[in-house]
């Protein structure tokens, strides 16, 4: 049963049916008006219904695109267009991460293939993000083959939101500003360990989130630089499975204050921004005691 955002079942009755390409096209609440007064609806249920138009769309429906208006479906929630319009700007969000992340590979960067990358060897960062995203193609391949779809959709959310952007990312920054003359063989090391593990990350967070995302995913998928032989496009490419020895819980674990740390800091730096220049007081974050010690 399809219900609108506030928890009723969708209805021609109602005048509440959403158009899914108004969605995906975007539409002025004059047009949703219109389609009203083009239906069978009784002349005042169409007043009440145009008054809830108004409400919840003051604005009229933003374009979604597809692929935003997919990944909302496959959520056990009420059909809210907001949610829609939210994952429509994350999609940008994957457009400009992806973006910013291949700055870092170098001219003829060659990317190994996942099976034989050697995870033991990466900085720890690396071997971090590589063993949450092997947790995450556990967790969303377990959820398809049960028809899980909201799971599979909150695990993705999870891994490229709070997991790559918000933390891998920012670790590379360092990782690769190091040295700029190239003389330490450490830190040259540490690059290309560092390049492998986010081509890896990119290559299967991109095909798990395709069946989801399946035209965005297409697009981002072409630019990145892929070892040898590949299919022609990522809707025949392999899905993602879990892989041997990626698994690392000890080094989550130690992750973990770490993500708790950087999201006191990001929750501090909206609040600021959002209150503007009142303060110069240093920023104070503090980790609770970990149970044990």
């Amino acid at each position: 049963m399809v219900r609108d955002a506030h928890g009723r079942k969708m209805s021609k009755s109602l005048g509440n049916v959403i158009d899914p390409l108004h969605v995906i096209e975007g539409i002025t609440l004059e047009g949703l008006h219109q389609t009203l007064a083009e239906g069978n609806l009784d002349p005042k249920e169409v007043i009440k219904a145009k008054a809830g138009q108004k409400a919840d769309f003051p604005d009229g429906i933003e374009e979604c695109g597809t692929d935003a208006l997919r990944f909302a479906l496959a959520r056990d929630i009420n059909l809210d267009i907001k949610r829609v319009v939210s994952y429509r700007h994350w999609c940008n969000k994957l457009w400009n991460a992806l973006r910013f992340a291949l700055l870092y590979l170098p001219e003829g960067f060659a990317p190994q293939p996942a099976a034989q990358l050697d995870v033991s060897a990466l900085p720890a960062a690396s071997r971090w993000v590589l063993s949450r995203l092997n947790g995450t193609v556990k967790g969303v391949v377990a959820a398809m083959e049960a028809y899980q779809f909201a799971d599979a959709t909150q695990r993705l959310y999870a891994w490229w939101q709070y997991d790559l952007c918000d933390v891998f990312i920012e670790l590379m920054k360092p990782v690769m500003a190091a040295d700029p003359e190239g003389k330490d063989p450490a830190a040259a090391a540490a690059k290309e360990g560092t390049c492998q593990a986010l081509a890896v990350a990119l290559d299967s967070g991109l095909r798990l989130l395709h069946p989801f995302m399946p035209f965005v995913t297409e697009e981002l998928w072409q630019r990145l630089p892929r070892p040898g032989e590949q299919p022609p496009s990522i809707m025949v490419a392999e899905y993602p499975q879990p892989r041997e020895g990626w698994d690392d819980p000890e080094l989550e674990r130690a992750f973990a204050d770490m993500q708790v740390l950087m999201a006191r800091k990001r929750t501090r730096s909206s609040a600021r921004a959002a209150l503007g220049p009142c303060s110069h007081a240093p920023a104070d974050a503090r980790l609770p005691p970990r149970a044990g010690g």
